[in-house]
């Protein structure tokens, strides 16, 4: 039942009764005071306007968040004027790339993809200084990682060293470490090894939650600093259409977990690598 905006409203409303306000990324990257943060992080692959609704929520209880968005969603007039709003709210708005797995690992037309994209952010008012990798999960890869890669080089990161990676090397540039919560898989964990879940599967080491109110309860107790990531395309207004989406969520994904075991089938899916912006 989580993934329904009252209660997204209400995980919102207790933090502030708590006297906990969430900060951008990008306002921790100038962080000197050293106490804990909580950031609230959204990657959007799919869908805006559930974005700026969640947008709109965080907002009324005085939170900013950090709004990872894909780039080609950029090119909707619509969108762009939703993502400007969310900006005037206190939002970071920022990019969240996939520029290895569109490429097929090959850095240098990355690169170039990264700086094109970049720039129509920019140009759209979005100073861009921390972005967030998407994960993909049913890309097949070659000669690489994940999207990781990208900020991981050290060339990438030679130019480009006003920006950071959350997923990367955010913790180095704010001489942080955080605690992470992620609706990855459409259920809460806090996942064990957030740094390195591509290169090492630490998965069984993850705690799984079945209430915000569960993590609301770490966030309070805990002295750490923190990071909650979520996808907005997962969440609805309304109880029976989130327990319908879940639903079909879970039989798409066993499916395309029993697809994905035979080669040829792997390869077309891995082909259209945007499908798992879906998933």
């Amino acid at each position: 039942m989580i993934f329904v905006y009252k209660y997204w409203e209400l995980f919102c409303r207790k933090l502030r009764e708590q006297g906990i306000k969430s900060a951008t990324a990008q306002s921790i990257t100038n962080n000197k005071d050293g106490k804990p943060y909580l950031i609230l992080k959204h990657d959007i692959e799919t869908n805006v306007s559930k974005a700026y609704a969640l947008a709109c929520i965080e907002k009324k209880y005085g939170h900013c968040g950090s709004y990872y968005v894909q780039a080609y969603l950029l090119n909707s007039r619509r969108n762009i004027k939703l993502l400007t709003k969310m900006s005037k709210m206190g939002h970071e708005i920022s990019y969240h790339y996939d520029v290895m797995d569109s490429n097929k690992g090959r850095l240098t037309e990355a690169i170039k993809e990264f700086e094109e994209n970049r720039k129509i952010f920019e140009d759209n008012g979005f100073q861009i200084t921390t972005v967030c990798q998407h994960g993909n999960p049913v890309i097949e890869r070659k000669g690489y990682t994940s999207n990781r890669d990208f900020f991981r080089s050290n060339k990438v990161q030679a130019l480009y060293p006003e920006i950071s990676d959350i997923m990367v090397n955010f913790h180095v540039v704010t001489k942080t470490e955080f605690k992470y919560y992620s609706d990855a898989g459409r259920r809460f964990q806090k996942i064990y090894d957030p740094l390195n879940n591509d290169i090492i599967d630490s998965s069984n080491k993850n705690i799984c939650y079945d209430e915000l109110d569960d993590i609301l309860k770490d966030v309070i107790n805990s002295k750490e600093n923190i990071i909650i990531s979520i996808h907005p395309h997962r969440w609805n207004r309304s109880v029976f259409i989130n327990q319908i989406k879940t639903g079909i969520f879970f039989i798409v994904k066993k499916s395309v977990r029993v697809l994905v075991k035979f080669p040829l089938i792997k390869r077309f899916i891995s082909r259209y690598y945007y499908l798992a912006k879906k998933i």
